[in-house]
């Protein structure tokens, strides 16, 4: 099961965190930020898809983020992190 998080950081300096496992709800909360009346500067996205083996045979978190400047980018990228295997 995938787990989305997001990170707000705005031009005030107050950080505020979204977590969840539903992929809708994620959604629904990123469509309705206003990037430009909320005053965000940039927004950190990490989808984790749990522990699974690695190379070295050992269990490991397996996940992608990264840090985005506008909502259209969030969404391009969140596309390609939530694909299926």
């Amino acid at each position: 099961m995938k787990n989305y998080t997001l990170k707000l950081f705005r031009t005030i300096g107050k950080i505020e965190t979204v977590r969840t496992k539903k992929k809708m709800r994620f959604l629904r909360n990123i469509r309705t930020i206003n990037w430009q009346l909320d005053g965000i500067r940039k927004a950190y996205l990490k989808v984790s898809y749990g522990k699974k083996m690695c190379n070295y045979g050992c269990l490991c978190d397996f996940y992608n983020d990264g840090f985005y400047d506008n909502k259209e980018e969030l969404l391009d990228v969140f596309k390609y992190f939530d694909e299926e295997d």
